[in-house]
C-alpha cells in the first residue's frame, strides 16, 4: 500500500504565479523537508501552507499519505476526505479516505467513501483497487450487510482473483458473522476457512471444486444453516430443484433465515410457481418487517398474481425502508404502470434510472 501512496504522490509545484510568495515557500519548504526526512517539520509545513491555500490538493494528499504512513489514522482520514471533497470524481482519495476510517472502526464512514470509489469503478492503480473492494466488504460484514459483502468479494475475485484473506472474509460473509478476520473464534476458524474456500471456487466459477467442496463441507458441518443456504444459493444456478431443496435444509435448522426466506421466494417466482413464492415472501415480511428486501420479495410475489393493491403496499414499504434501492422503485414503477397510475410510474421509473446510472458510474 505505501509503495501505491508513493506512486501516486503528485509532486509540491515549486513555482505557481497565481499563488502568493508565502504559499510558495511553504510548499517548497514542505518538500524538501519530507524529502530529507524531516517528517514532523514538513507536517508543520505542509499545515501552514494549507491553512494559505486550502484547495491545495497535492498538499492534501501530501499530508494524508505521510499520516498513513505513520499510522495516524485520525489524521489521514480528514486529510483524505479534504481532497475528496475538492476532488469528488477521484477515486483514490476516496479509497484512501476509506482506508483510514476503516482503521479507526469508524465502519459507517469507511463505507460511504469506499462505496463512493465503488461508484467511481474502482478507478485507480489495481493494488488501490483491490485494497479498496477487500476492506469495503469487510466493513459492510462488520456492519452486517453480509449479502452485499459477498457481492462485493464476487466482483473482487473475478478482478484480482482469490487470496487467503478474500476467502477468509467471503468464510465470515456467509456465516453471516458481523466479525474481523482477527475476531474470528479459533473454534471457528476451519469453518470459516473451508466455506470461505468453498464460496472462492464459486465466485471463480469453477463449479465442479465449488460442489466438491461444498459437499464436503455440508458432510463435516450438517448443523450449520449458512453452510446449507450458501451451498443453496450456489446450486440453484445450475440446478433450482437441488438448490430449493438445499436451503430448505437451512429453513429447518434456523426457521428466522431471511435470505433463506427471500431466496426460495425468488427462486418460485422465476419458476412460475407463484403460491410458493408468495407463501416465502409473506413468512419474510412476518419475520423481518423492518427488511426491505422482504417486502421487494413480498411485492412481486403479489404482483405475479394479479395483487396489484397489495403489491404496491409492500413495494412502497420496501421503497420508503430502503429509497437508494434501485430494484424497489423499478418494481413499484411496474406495479404502478399496471395500476394505471403513469405519473407516479413514471417518477419511479426515473427516480430507478437515477440510481441506476449512479451506480453505474
Amino acid at each position: 500500500m505505501r509503495g501505491i501512496l508513493t506512486l501516486l504522490l503528485i509532486p509540491v509545484p515549486l513555482y505557481n504565479q497565481t499563488v502568493g510568495s508565502s504559499f510558495e515557500n511553504l510548499a517548497h519548504q514542505a518538500e524538501v523537508a519530507r524529502d530529507a526526512g524531516q517528517i514532523d517539520k514538513a507536517v508543520g509545513l505542509y499545515q501552514s501552507a494549507l491553512k494559505v491555500k486550502p484547495d491545495w490538493e497535492e498538499g492534501w494528499w501530501s499530508l494524508g499519505s505521510i499520516a498513513y504512513d505513520r499510522d495516524h489514522f485520525s489524521e489521514c482520514a480528514p486529510a483524505f476526505r479534504s481532497l475528496a471533497k475538492l476532488k469528488p470524481d477521484s477515486a483514490p482519495a476516496w479509497t484512501m479516505a476509506g482506508l483510514c476510517e476503516y482503521k479507526l472502526r469508524r465502519f459507517d464512514s469507511a463505507i460511504e467513501s469506499l462505496g463512493r470509489a465503488e461508484a467511481l469503478k474502482f478507478d485507480e492503480p489495481p493494488e488501490l483497487a483491490r485494497a479498496a473492494r477487500l476492506h469495503l466488504a469487510l466493513a459492510l460484514t462488520k456492519s452486517e450487510f453480509f449479502e452485499r459483502a459477498v457481492a462485493v468479494l464476487t466482483e473482487l475475485t473475478r478482478v484480482h482473483n482469490s487470496t487467503p484473506e478474500i476467502l477468509v472474509a467471503a468464510g465470515i460473509a456467509g456465516l453471516r458473522e458481523p466479525w474481523l478476520p482477527a475476531e474470528v473464534p479459533e473454534a471457528r476458524r476451519d469453518l470459516v476457512y473451508k466455506l470461505g474456500d468453498a464460496m472462492g471456487a464459486a465466485m471463480e466459477m469453477n463449479f465442479k471444486a465449488a460442489i466438491e467442496k461444498f459437499q464436503a463441507l455440508v458432510d463435516q458441518y450438517p448443523g450449520e444453516a449458512n453452510v446449507h443456504f450458501r451451498y443453496g444459493a450456489f446450486l440453484s444456478t445450475k440446478d433450482s430443484a437441488a438448490g430449493v431443496a438445499e436451503i430448505k435444509k437451512a429453513l429447518e435448522l434456523a426457521p428466522n433465515h431471511i435470505p433463506a426466506m427471500v431466496g426460495l421466494s425468488v427462486i418460485y417466482l422465476k419458476q412460475e410457481e407463484f403460491d410458493s413464492a408468495l407463501e416465502y415472501g409473506e413468512r419474510a415480511v412476518k419475520t423481518s418487517p423492518g427488511d426491505f428486501s422482504t417486502h421487494i420479495a413480498l411485492g412481486r410475489a403479489y404482483l405475479a398474481k394479479e395483487d396489484l393493491a397489495h403489491a404496491a403496499e409492500e413495494l412502497e414499504t420496501a421503497v420508503r425502508l430502503a429509497p437508494a434501492s434501485p430494484e424497489a422503485h423499478f418494481s413499484l414503477a411496474s406495479t404502478y404502470s399496471r395500476l394505471g397510475r403513469k405519473e407516479a410510474a413514471a417518477r419511479e421509473l426515473a427516480d430507478f434510472k437515477r440510481l441506476q446510472h449512479l451506480d453505474n458510474r
